[in-house]
């Protein structure tokens, strides 16, 4: 296939109403996209010049928890490009061990500030609301909506019954021995799924950059449409195959939950 030229990928954010000014939160697979013309870096490049000085990219650069995060030096674990961005200068990082995210830009230190006090890493507060109440978008570059992070914000919200306390090792920036995540999203989910609702409730944009779909989605929109989603079925993120144990365990925690009410 031909190399992807910046202009390319101008049209393709164009086509996703990508404007000047707009806050994105980004989630990427790069090897999806073919080849482009200077790499990861002149792709970032073009992301932010289509942004504008006004603009504002946000990357998730998610981590494990076996061992303590260093917000320095702790790799995203969520694609290469994520990673090329986290070393950028000027690239903030947000003070999570889990659902840390990266950004540049007019809104960076805002969307990234205090996100080490948030009651939960997807909740009120974290860089993912703040990202909604901007009026910001989702984009999808290559990837499909189960690496939409997003989305477990939906089931914060809803003080979904299968979500966890768990403790893990404390980051490095904390006197403490631990760290306690609360409300922490694990295990399968069926996001995929809700793909084709999506399309036909017109909540997503779709084009193509190389050989990788590109997906926008406006994230306040999402957010109320997840909400009606959930309230209608609470079980609308669950798989519902019996071989899978994590979704089977949430069904029977959402019942006990309705059961005690």
């Amino acid at each position: 296939m031909r190399t992807i030229t910046r202009s390319d990928i101008h049209l393709t954010l164009s086509l996703l109403d990508v404007v000047p000014g707009d806050t994105i939160l980004m989630h990427s697979a790069l090897t999806a996209v073919g080849p482009i013309e200077g790499g990861a870096d002149a792709l970032i490049d073009a992301i932010l010049e289509a942004l504008g000085s006004d603009g504002t990219l946000v990357m998730s650069s998610l981590t494990g928890w076996s061992a303590p995060f260093d917000p320095d030096k702790t790799p995203s674990g969520v694609g290469y490009l994520s990673e090329v961005f986290r070393k950028r200068p000027g690239v903030l990082r947000s003070l999570h061990p889990v659902h840390s995210v990266i950004a540049f830009g007019k809104n960076a230190a805002y969307i990234t500030a205090d996100h080490d006090i948030c009651e939960t890493g997807c909740g009120e507060g974290s860089p993912y609301t703040k990202v909604r109440d901007l009026g910001g978008k989702i984009v999808l570059l290559g990837v499909d909506q189960d690496r939409n992070t997003s989305l477990h914000c939906l089931e914060v919200f809803t003080d979904a019954p299968y979500l966890v306390t768990l403790d893990i090792p404390a980051p490095v920036y904390s006197k403490a021995e631990k760290f306690t995540l609360t409300k922490f999203p694990p295990g399968h989910r069926n996001f995929k799924a809700a793909m084709s609702d999506m399309r036909r409730d017109g909540i997503i944009r779709e084009a193509v950059l190389g050989r990788a779909v590109v997906r926008s989605m406006v994230m306040r929109e999402l957010f109320d449409w997840g909400m009606k989603k959930l309230a209608a079925d609470p079980f609308y993120f669950l798989c519902g195959n019996p071989s899978c144990d994590f979704c089977t365990k949430a069904r029977a925690d959402i019942r006990s939950a309705d059961d005690d009410r």
